[in-house]
């Protein structure tokens, strides 16, 4: 047989295989639903596999407009063909409206993630996606992503739009300070955030029309660090007719951000009003604090932590790390419902901070974790990143600085959040307060540990190691 030969017999041994593959992707699976169709879901419109009774119950494919008159005629259509179960992905915020829509139909709605659904196939369309996850639904090999209850769900809308709000808010800042600068006001040399009582007490005169640098540093705050004489020299400007307009812009601005996020409050405030009380919270007289002690940007106006224990049963700030505002983004992320999970271990690894590893003939190749955009995970790492410098007294600090030094600060934060999401886990699911056991039990810990180890390579070669404490000669 000649070299071309053989490449042709090889090249059609290659295509029947190829074909062999398509043909028996779901030959020997037994199907253990029935009435079910999957959505693929675009922008324009949507693509619809469901068994038909018109036609014998044959899989078939109608497309819908993303109007809500299509909309409308999907879910009838759906409802006609006598559907149970639908399949769709994530796209974009396209799916929303029709996900509502198929619950209030009473039509189970499973929303899949698309990396779960690749196809093995090479052809790839609307019509063969939506065939597709009607295919995989039928054989249970979907698994829905975690969806919150109506209620979470108003208020994480909430609670993201106020975390919006502060981006805006701080770069109609930035847009004050820049203005400032390009008259050579330099306020930011001599106080450290020009949002404060004294930057705004000097802004709003100088769009008063103030020009007198004496003048303007008597708005000193008491609790400034900076003299009269410092600001006075850091206020002797250039002053320009279109910067000045760009600051009372940016200035309008910031001030309108401000009014959202009251309301934003408001509202926060009304969502959880309307939660069951789960534990009556003790009123604690909260000690007065000093005048010259900082008042922390962008706080809740009402008693956040309060209004969190009353519905969670417990106080999620006990944890380290975890303030009122973390704890209210953790349960607008996961909801208060801990039992969707199965173990502690399961939520980390829904929160991708666990290792994805991937072994291969008894070898790990490849232990990163999973990439993605999860709020929740976001928060955690946040939390933790904090607790290098700022907590010397807690467990989870010293394990995190133990961490830091081994494998470097990202993978640090990775393994310290994953502990506290374990801990978040359990005091959310058994309803236990969090008892801190401090830094020294947990270095305590580890030296004991270490020696365990030591010892039993110690026992290894035939020897033992017998504790005596060193006494101190010159004492």
């Amino acid at each position: 047989m000649s070299s071309k030969e053989k490449r042709c017999a090889n090249k059609n041994n290659a295509k029947s295989k190829k074909r062999l593959i398509k043909i028996g992707d779901f030959q020997n699976l037994v199907k253990i639903r029935e009435s079910v169709a999957g959505i693929d879901i675009g922008s324009e419109s949507h693509f619809v596999a469901a068994p038909d009774p018109k036609y014998q119950g044959k899989i078939t494919v109608q497309q819908f407009s993303s109007l809500t008159s299509g909309l409308r005629e999907c879910v009838e259509w759906l409802v006609s063909c006598n559907i149970k179960t639908v399949a769709m992905e994530a796209t974009g915020v396209y799916w929303m409206v029709l996900f509502n829509m198929l619950e209030e139909a009473e039509i189970e709605v499973i929303l899949v993630n698309a990396r779960d659904v690749k196809k093995l196939k090479d052809k790839k369309t609307d019509v063969c996606d939506a065939e597709h996850l009607q295919r995989l639904l039928s054989y249970g090999m979907l698994e829905g992503a975690f969806i919150p209850e109506k209620d979470i769900g108003e208020l994480r809308t909430i609670l993201r739009l106020r975390y919006q709000h502060i981006i805006d808010s701080g770069r109609a800042i930035q847009r004050m300070q820049k203005a400032l600068i390009r008259m050579n006001l330099r306020l930011d040399n001599v106080i450290s955030d020009i949002s404060g009582v004294t930057g705004m007490a000097i802004i709003h005169a100088i769009l008063r029309g103030e020009r007198d640098p004496k003048q303007l540093a008597e708005y000193r705050d008491s609790r400034c660090s900076k003299s009269e004489k410092e600001i006075e020299e850091a206020l002797n400007g250039f002053y320009q007719q279109d910067q000045l307009f760009s600051l009372k812009q940016a200035l309008d601005q910031h001030q309108f951000f401000l009014s959202q996020i009251a309301e934003c409050d408001r509202q926060i405030q009304e969502k959880l009003s309307l939660f069951t009380t789960i534990k009556i919270p003790e009123i604690v007289t909260a000690p007065r604090r000093r005048k010259s002690k900082k008042m922390k940007p962008y706080e809740f106006t009402f008693d956040l932590k309060q209004e969190l224990i009353r519905i969670t049963g417990v106080d999620l700030t006990s944890l380290p790390g975890v303030g009122p505002s973390t704890a209210l983004t953790m349960i607008t992320e996961t909801g208060l419902d801990m039992t969707r999970w199965k173990s502690p271990k399961h939520f980390a690894s829904w929160l991708n901070l666990s290792p994805n590893n991937r072994v291969s003939g008894g070898k790990i190749l490849n232990k990163r974790t999973r990439q993605g955009k999860n709020r929740a995970a976001l928060t955690l790492r946040m939390a933790v990143s904090g607790l290098y410098r700022e907590s010397n007294e807690t467990a989870l600090g010293a394990f995190f600085r133990k961490k830091r030094g081994q494998l470097g600060a990202p993978k640090a934060i990775t393994a310290a959040a994953n502990k506290l999401a374990k801990m978040y886990y359990n005091i959310l699911l058994h309803k236990k307060e969090f008892i801190e056991p401090g830094a020294d039990v947990y270095l305590e810990m580890q030296k004991e540990k270490y020696l365990r180890n030591v010892n039993r390579r110690i026992s290894a070669w035939g020897y033992q190691i017998m504790r005596k404490p060193i006494v101190n000669k010159a004492a």
